[in-house]
């Protein structure tokens, strides 16, 4: 296993490292600025570049750590078929090796589906906060669920998307890209949208076929009760993805979660509205971050 040092690199410099996985996938993770720790785990199909503008503007406060998942950017799909318990895993495995606590993680779509994975096979001891980003802890409806995806995503739907990722990746990507922002957004600025097809198309249709699979078979709902950190549930307010009904459950489910909604933000307030993300996120870190200091304390005197 590889060894890599427990030290962030000076504030603003970007530095690819590389952990050599339990099944000797080696993952690639970006390790910038100095301070309390946030973890950013990215979504389907994207990677840790979709977080570089955000992780920028809070490396003066804090070591960022970005994770590409498997199958994402830098990181290979490693031997099998990857499942959501996969990534969930190897990010258990990337804090743990790193001996980082305690830390402040955020999941952006399929990345809090990895998020609350981890959580619920391995526990939230290292963990002082999370920042949910637009995402539901089951995706497919049904008739006694439809805070899923806003599409009615249901298993039929599922099924075709799958079929039709591995039979055309491309096309699909181009469907989906858009589908990241507000519309209004979108039509307005396409060069958004280009840029991040570019990141999109270059995934392997299999891969993210397998993973979208893997996170359709997940239902985190019975979990949330137990996750008992402070949650940060930040939604675009105009996102095609999910509606603002599933982040009013994710508050009302989780112990200690509040809301903040982005005015102008689809899928992915983190890109469309970084400036108040950044200042949301920090914020929410710095009181998360003080509970915990806190804790810590009382736990201390009273031992």
């Amino acid at each position: 296993m590889a060894n890599p040092q427990p030290q962030g690199p000076e504030d603003g410099e970007r530095m690819t490292r590389h952990l050599t996985l339990r099944d000797g996938t080696v993952l690639a993770y970006r390790d910038i600025g100095s301070g309390p720790v946030l973890f950013l785990v990215h979504g389907w199909a994207a990677s840790g570049i979709f977080f570089e503008d955000i992780a920028a503007r809070l490396a003066d406060e804090f070591r960022v750590i970005i994770p590409d998942l498997r199958g994402h950017g830098d990181t290979p799909a490693g031997p099998g078929r990857a499942t959501i318990t996969d990534l969930a895993d190897d990010m258990d495995e990337l804090i743990a090796t790193l001996g980082i606590a305690p830390i402040i993680a955020l999941g952006w779509s399929m990345g809090a589906t990895v998020l609350w994975s981890m959580i619920e096979r391995h526990g939230h001891d290292r963990l002082a906060g999370m920042v949910i980003e637009d995402m539901s802890p089951r995706i497919l409806n049904d008739a006694s669920w439809t805070l899923g995806m806003s599409s009615g995503m249901d298993v039929e739907a599922s099924v075709r998307a799958t079929a039709a990722m591995r039979a055309d990746w491309p096309a699909y990507a181009a469907a989906f890209a858009p589908r990241i922002f507000a519309r209004d957004r979108a039509a307005r600025e396409p060069q958004i949208v280009a840029e991040a097809l570019t990141l999109l198309v270059a995934r392997n249709a299999n891969s993210m076929a397998d993973l979208w699979a893997s996170m359709a078979q997940q239902d985190l709902r019975a979990t949330l009760p137990g996750m008992a950190i402070p949650a940060l549930i930040a939604f675009g307010e105009r996102s095609d993805a999910y509606g603002p009904e599933t982040s009013r459950y994710l508050v009302e489910t989780l112990p200690a979660a509040t809301a903040h909604g982005f005015a102008h933000s689809g899928h992915a307030p983190h890109l469309e509205q970084p400036e108040e993300f950044v200042d949301a996120v920090r914020n929410f870190a710095r009181q998360a971050l003080a509970q915990a200091a806190s804790n810590d304390t009382i736990e201390g005197s009273t031992q």
